[in-house]
């Protein structure tokens, strides 16, 4: 019982050093397409917006996770680097529509380019491991997150 209570501890610990690099990663400023310096925040918000169809500034923060007000944030912050455009909704003039303009396209499919290059290098740290131990990682993810949940209700 106690090497278990040890384990779990020492889990805890490393999961409080990647939550901390993490946030740093997360607070970088980094070039996700020439002559571009975005925070990570900054292009998922565009990578959820999408090239197609404008949004609601509900809409995504349900996709992102986050709350209204810090997806209007991001969105005055998007727009004034030129990245999108916010208009009001002309079927509800209290709700503000999100769309990519032409160099919010630019970057959105620049990203997806980048992801990928992303993706394919994090892959290569875990070369090691089986497809099935890289989804037991994902699924303790998971369970830490309800275990969270359960003890913290949002």
């Amino acid at each position: 019982y106690m090497k278990r209570i040890e384990l779990m501890q020492r889990y805890l610990n490393e999961k409080h050093r990647t939550t901390l690099v993490h946030e740093q990663y997360l607070n970088t400023q980094r070039e996700y397409a020439p002559g571009t310096s975005l925070y990570m925040r900054e292009i998922h918000f565009l990578v959820a917006l999408g090239p197609d169809n404008p949004a609601s500034i509900s809409s995504l923060a349900q996709r992102l996770e986050v709350t209204p007000g810090a997806v209007s944030q991001l969105a005055a912050r998007l727009e004034n680097k030129g990245y999108i455009t916010r208009t009001p909704d002309p079927e509800n003039r209290r709700r503000t529509l999100v769309s990519l303009t032409e160099e919010g396209r630019r970057l959105y499919l620049e990203h997806l380019d980048h992801d990928q290059a992303s993706l394919s290098r994090l892959s290569a740290f875990f070369e090691d491991f089986s497809d099935t131990e890289i989804q037991r990682m994902i699924d303790a993810e998971i369970i830490f997150q309800q275990a969270l949940r359960s003890r913290f209700p949002e």
